[in-house]
């Protein structure tokens, strides 16, 4: 059998197309990536960067507005490629801190591999309710068989618009027809927490990104970069080992001790 392509794939318009070199290009680190950047607009940006292939669209107003346009295409601007697995990214907010798997071995047979938002649980159209709700800004496919869910996803975007940003509008389709399709990877495939000092309300703060692979995060990537290299996994502190089982008193002061620690990100 031939060796499957795989690709990294960004899309990008105006002064984002200029600046690849700040996040798409650390997905170059893995050698098995081909790095393609669709560029919406008239020209391709003046600086080109080696190692990117660089492909022309023309803007498609029927999206209402130049975002969308970017968001909804991105899906069916894969099937130009001849690759047969692709990574998405955002085109200015998204770092490969370390080298990640080979895409068939991430998706494992499904044709679409996402992470779960910060806040995971939310309300849809369709299936009404997922505890699952994807972040849009990193997506991994096998392109072939992911076609009908890509182009129900853009059709239903193009169809009305909502929004500026599409992440409903595929958590709609995914959830309601094609989650048979769908694996959903570990948060350090797209890893979206702020790094301490940076707080913002409803999202983690964290003060290390040790295993984490693909970074996600446009508040805190520089602080993100001074942190490199990362280690490849997060040190887990031991526990203090009881020496005897503790009395019952000690139990409920340990329970209240825990309950007071943080574990909702509120």
């Amino acid at each position: 059998m031939a060796t499957p392509r795989q690709a990294a794939v960004t899309v990008a318009s105006g002064r984002h197309a200029e600046i690849l070199d700040r996040t798409f290009t650390s997905f170059a680190q893995n050698p098995f990536l081909e790095l393609h950047a669709f560029i919406i607009g008239d020209a391709l940006p003046a600086k080109r960067l080696p190692g990117i292939t660089y492909h022309l669209a023309p803007p498609d107003p029927g999206y209402c507005h130049p975002m969308r346009d970017l968001y909804y295409r991105r899906m069916l601007l894969l099937d130009q490629l001849e690759a047969d697995y692709a990574v998405v990214v955002d085109n200015h907010d998204v770092l490969c801190l370390r080298p990640i798997p080979e895409l068939p071995e991430l998706l494992r047979g499904a044709a679409l591999g996402a992470c779960v938002e910060h806040v995971g649980g939310r309300y849809l159209a369709g299936q009404g309710y997922t505890s699952a709700y994807l972040n849009a800004g990193v997506t991994f496919w096998h392109i072939p068989s992911s076609r009908r869910l890509r182009e129900e996803y853009a059709a239903r975007g193009r169809a009305r618009f909502r929004s500026v940003e599409d992440q409903l509008t595929l958590n709609e389709v995914v959830h309601s027809r094609y989650y048979d399709d769908l694996i959903i990877l570990p948060c350090q495939y797209n890893y979206r927490a702020c790094l301490a000092p940076v707080r913002f309300r409803r999202w983690p703060t964290v003060t290390h990104l040790d295993g984490v692979r693909i970074y996600h995060n446009v508040y805190c990537l520089e602080a993100a970069r001074k942190l490199l290299p990362v280690a490849a996994r997060a040190t887990l502190p031991d526990l203090p080992q009881d020496p005897a089982p503790p009395p019952r008193w000690r139990q409920f002061l340990r329970k209240v001790q825990l309950r007071f620690q943080p574990h909702l990100v509120r």
